[in-house]
């Protein structure tokens, strides 16, 4: 039984420090890909990863971004305006006093609550439903 490939002598060891959890994951996932060896798999599933990056224009090793956004909902959308709204006679308040209204800082964190719950993130000072 020939292993390898044939006329390509691997010299180079890479070496990955896993935790327990990420072991059992990573053998659950050999096991179940009918690999034997927890090397040979990592080397196909690393080599796939980078066939697609390639086959589809992005940069092999290259991190993602945050997965998409589906498109926003129309009660998302009302709030962002209504909060954007607020926003800019906040600002026009703050120049015409020439200091800082004091609701500002409510606004601010109603629009950050808005970004992480259009991301699925509970927002902060919310409780989580579940």
């Amino acid at each position: 039984m020939v292993r390898g490939t044939p006329g390509s002598k691997r010299a180079h060891t890479v070496s990955v420090r896993l935790n327990d959890a990420e072991r059992e994951r990573w053998d659950a996932a050999r096991t179940a890909s009918g690999r034997r060896e927890l090397g040979a798999w990592v080397r196909a599933v690393v080599e796939d990863v980078l066939d697609d990056q390639v086959d589809n224009g992005g940069a092999p090793g290259a991190e993602r971004g945050p997965a998409p956004l589906d498109p926003v909902t129309q009660a998302a959308y009302d709030e962002l305006c209504r909060i954007g709204a607020n926003l800019n006679q906040l600002v026009r308040y703050t120049h015409q006093d020439g200091r800082l209204h004091p609701a500002v800082e409510q606004t601010l964190f109603e629009v950050g609550n808005a970004a992480l719950a259009l991301r699925g993130i509970t927002p902060m000072g919310t409780a989580d439903p579940e």
